[in-house]
């Protein structure tokens, strides 16, 4: 018996005028004991693909779905992902002459004993000219620690929870774009030797159109086509999430009146921001995480603010929080809103609770006598962590204790200021999100 953590995957094989040659690799399929369903994506075909598909209607693991009109290859392999209902998902060309279900197996089972997240399938032939003298120079360039023998491979088996993640290119350059979001996004990749395999040969305007979108593809992906800016920051509070709202977690905490007399104390100077991360700190004693979790989860963010950081992401823009409020609550949001790279006051705990203790880590990073010093040095961490330069940060706040970031980056964005000063100091003012898309492109 195998030992596969998935028990079956499906297949989406995507399909422009391959009537001759799709029914091979769905009958190899089909053959394969793991396969859930087989769908074929009949994009825009103008000969007798969809007539020949009849011929499987009576194989209940066979679906067959059509475009109307040819809309590439990404709109076919979205189409099928859309369909799927197995984690795991194979996509296949639907002109392989040789296909076999020895070579299916051999793509497919690494994915399904989750040794690797991509397993791309290798194949000994000649490569064609867009790979050789176009792509694997290419590659060495931008990644020159990676080497991949078929890097525009079509035989590519991944999880549907990252497909599902992708912009996925129109034409020829669907499958180089889905290895740079694999890398990117740090799936585990594999390049798996499946033997011999034969394509269909291609014309040659459409050798040159396929090397054009390849290239481009591969440029775009890399981040060539420089932005100017690389590394847009967030404060948390009142910026991502109204104060109000971050108030109401303390309040069912039972901690909101002490932790609004420690700010006071903080605001008339009367102890310093180590004495007051300190306070607060022992506020949270005995509480759980799950606790603060299930309140975070359901608290309302700021408009539009998911959309436009997934926007930014996109982009290729690096995205970070910053916030002077602890790990258990900024991390609940970050994750809500799709953002790793946190700057936050860790707090310690165990056996899922917390202890009341900032960590030591934290301490270092924190504790210093402003607030406004304590934001600075928080977010030179970030920006020297990025590889960026102060003059490539976009910051993005709405308090008078991020006027140093403000003025220490290369372009300071105030959303909705009630400080004169940040007004002032800010390059531009905003009152919705969405508007920061039009400011940096």
């Amino acid at each position: 018996m195998e030992n596969l953590k998935y028990k079956e995957f499906s297949a989406v094989v995507p399909a422009y005028n391959e009537a001759k040659r799709f029914p091979k690799v769905v009958r190899e399929l089909l053959s394969v004991a793991q396969l859930k369903e087989v769908i074929l994506v009949d994009d825009g075909s103008v000969d007798d693909t969809e007539r020949i598909a009849q011929n499987f209607k009576n194989e209940p693991r066979f679906v067959f779905l059509k475009h109307r009109k040819n809309k590439g290859k990404g709109a076919a392999l979205q189409t099928g992902i859309s369909k799927t209902k197995s984690e795991v998902i194979l996509f296949l060309d639907a002109d392989l002459e040789n296909i076999t279900a020895a070579k299916v197996k051999k793509i497919v089972d690494p994915v399904l004993r989750d040794e690797v997240d991509v397993a791309r399938g290798a194949f000994r032939r000649r490569r064609g000219r867009v790979t050789e003298y176009a792509v694997k120079p290419m590659m060495a360039i931008l990644f020159p620690g990676m080497y991949f023998e078929q890097p525009i491979s079509g035989q590519i088996c991944a999880k549907k929870s990252f497909l599902e993640s992708v912009d996925f290119e129109s034409r020829y350059g669907v499958d180089i774009g889905l290895l740079f979001d694999a890398i990117e996004s740090g799936q585990r990749i594999i390049e798996v030797d499946i033997g011999r395999l034969i394509h269909k040969a291609n014309e040659e305007d459409v050798i040159g159109e396929m090397s054009r979108q390849v290239l481009e593809t591969m440029i775009k992906k890399a981040g060539l086509i420089q932005h100017k800016y690389r590394l847009v920051i967030f404060t948390l509070d009142d910026t991502l999430i109204a104060k109000k709202t971050l108030n109401s977690v303390f309040k069912k905490l039972g901690i909101l009146s002490d932790i609004e007399k420690n700010s006071d104390l903080l605001s008339s100077e009367k102890i310093s921001m180590s004495d007051f991360l300190r306070r607060n700190a022992k506020l949270f004693s005995a509480i759980p995480l799950e606790k603060i979790s299930q309140i975070c989860f359901k608290l309302a963010l700021a408009k539009y603010s998911v959309e436009v950081i997934h926007a930014l992401q996109r982009r290729k823009y690096q995205v970070g929080i910053i916030s002077s409020n602890f790990s258990p609550i900024v991390y609940s949001l970050a994750k809500r809103l799709g953002v790793a790279n946190v700057e936050a006051v860790d707090l310690v705990e165990k056996n899922g609770v917390l202890t009341g203790e900032i960590a030591e880590n934290s301490i270092k990073k924190w504790t210093y006598k402003t607030v406004e010093e304590a934001y600075k040095h928080a977010f030179d961490r970030m920006v020297k962590k990025s590889g960026a330069k102060s003059s490539e940060v976009v910051m993005v706040a709405s308090a008078e204790r991020t006027l140093p970031l403000m003025m220490s980056s290369g372009l300071g964005i105030a959303y909705k200021p009630k400080s004169q000063m940040l007004k002032a100091v800010a390059d531009k003012t905003i009152s919705v999100h969405a508007e920061i898309l039009a400011i940096i492109e």
